[in-house]
């Protein structure tokens, strides 16, 4: 069960990675659909086989009632191969297609592992004491997936037919066994109770609150959240084996594709009609005559085009095509059944109950903790590799802005606080000023930081005067300055630069 073949394709740099793929036979399309195929295939050559038998016999004798039951079967086949096309198989079968493998997906995410609860019971329970405690949590884990894989799963139900097998593999215990099978008579086995373990191990986590071993009212709701989590996947999987795709439309799919392809097992077959020619003018009766006769017609509408291959090469793709879509479906709407592709059941009960047992059997280590292998030093930006992965090295990944440069005036910072940008501001919001004025000045102030970014303009020690930063007075004249005295301004600027 589960077919992993992702082994085989590591790499698509070699030619055909995925043909290598069409060898695999468990799981494979041809595994899948050979018996449906052989089947066709059959059903189309004997149809074939017997009209070109048909066709020689009586091909001396037009007018008998032979030739009249091909000519029926000619007309037959070329009304089949005009109308084929209404079957809407595409859609219906992609659609339905598509549905089958989102649900098949989410009931393979909603499998319950008991990682999660196991790592912080070990983390939240420590200590001998409480051993015994995380290990029962994680036996009633397992027990409640487990009863809810018996009623979803083949595999499994005929792994543990009943409770008996439980408790004789030590998955539960007679007194276990009995409490379960107390609640199924109260229930009369119309209910699934693969929440009763689960509570349980709420009860014995409670207590464990109440005797002080569980420290904080987080740690208990997140033990409790872990084991919700579990009882809500194993919900989840109940649903859907209940609830399934509408059976109608598995139905329709069904009856479509096979609808289908019963058409063109006479939509697609070669036919060899008997030309006629019309007697005695127009308005005459038609007459058989011999092949290759010169104004010579077919009374069935067949296309003399098209030549016999024997095999319908074409046919027999779509025919792989959609069985194989249809194959897909099959497979995946019951993800816990018995094909190659489905969820090998008992691999996960298996796994997760001795990966659990591990995980909260361990005890706590009195041993000093050893030093960190690089010490106090920092790791290098790349660590080592082997002479084969480094054939394959990549270099670091390229973010989008690491190769943006900006000039040196495109990186200048626009402080309002700068004084020149406070004589910038000054001389460009005067209400009477140009527009080339106002690039003269912004030129000139930007040309005295770039070249004198970090001057000493500013500093009185130095013996020159700070600019002047304009006061709200100031701004008041400078708006009903005149042209001259912006330019006036701008050359004092200049000169001091």
């Amino acid at each position: 069960m589960t077919v992993t073949y992702i082994q085989h394709v590591h790499t698509a740099g070699n030619v055909g990675t995925f043909i290598r793929l069409l060898r695999m036979w468990k799981g494979g399309v041809a595994k899948g659909i050979w018996k449906d195929l052989l089947i066709y295939v059959g059903l189309y050559a004997g149809i074939s086989i017997t009209y070109r038998i048909g066709r020689y016999w009586n091909e001396g004798l037009p007018g008998n009632k032979e030739s009249a039951v091909l000519a029926g079967f000619e007309r037959f086949c070329v009304f089949m191969d005009r109308f084929d096309e209404y079957i809407p198989l595409g859609f219906i079968l992609g659609f339905y297609v598509t549905q089958v493998v989102n649900r098949w997906w989410t009931q393979v995410m909603a499998i319950p592992w008991v990682d999660t609860l196991c790592m912080n019971l070990a983390s939240y329970l420590p200590g001998v004491r409480m051993k015994n405690t995380r290990r029962l949590i994680t036996r009633w884990a397992m027990l409640a997936n487990i009863l809810t894989l018996r009623r979803v799963s083949t595999s499994v139900v005929k792994r543990f037919p009943t409770y008996q097998h439980l408790v004789e593999t030590g998955l539960m215990t007679e007194k276990e066994m009995k409490k379960l099978e107390q609640l199924d008579n109260t229930t009369e086995g119309l209910h699934a109770t693969a929440w009763y373990p689960i509570q349980w191990a709420q009860v014995i986590l409670r207590k464990a609150k109440e005797n002080g071993s569980i420290t904080s009212d987080l740690l208990f709701q997140e033990l409790q959240n872990n084991l919700q989590d579990i009882s809500s996947g194993n919900g989840t999987l109940l649903i859907y084996a209940w609830v399934n795709i509408p059976l109608v439309y598995t139905q329709l799919v069904t009856i479509a594709v096979h609808i289908y392809f019963f058409v063109t097992l006479f939509s697609r077959q070669y036919l060899n009609p008997t030309p006629h020619t019309q007697m005695g003018g127009p308005g005459g009766d038609y007459a058989p005559v011999p092949a290759g006769t010169p104004d010579s017609v077919n009374l069935v509408g067949y296309d003399l085009n098209i030549q016999d291959y024997y095999v319908p090469f074409f046919t027999i793709l779509q025919f792989i095509f959609y069985f194989g879509w249809l194959k897909v479906a099959e497979t995946l709407i019951n993800p816990f059944g018995e094909d190659d592709d489905d969820i090998d059941a008992n691999y996960i009960i298996d796994r997760n109950f001795q990966i659990g047992y591990l995980m909260v059997s361990a005890e706590d280590d009195d041993e000093e903790p050893e030093e960190d292998t690089y010490g106090d030093t920092i790791p290098p930006a790349s660590l080592p590799h082997t002479v084969s992965s480094y054939k394959n090295k990549e270099p670091a990944p390229v973010l989008p802005t690491d190769n943006l440069h900006l000039s040196e005036q495109a990186m200048m910072l626009n402080n309002p606080e700068h004084p020149v940008f406070s004589q910038l501001q000054i001389t460009t919001t005067s209400p009477r000023s140009s527009p080339s004025l106002d690039v003269k000045q912004n030129h000139a102030v930007i040309e005295m930081i770039k070249s004198k970014p970090h001057d000493s303009i500013l500093n009185k020690e130095e013996g020159v005067s700070s600019l002047p930063v304009a006061k709200e007075s100031d701004q008041t004249s400078s708006k009903t300055s005149e042209p001259d005295e912006d330019i006036e301004n701008t050359k004092e600027l200049t000169t001091l630069i």
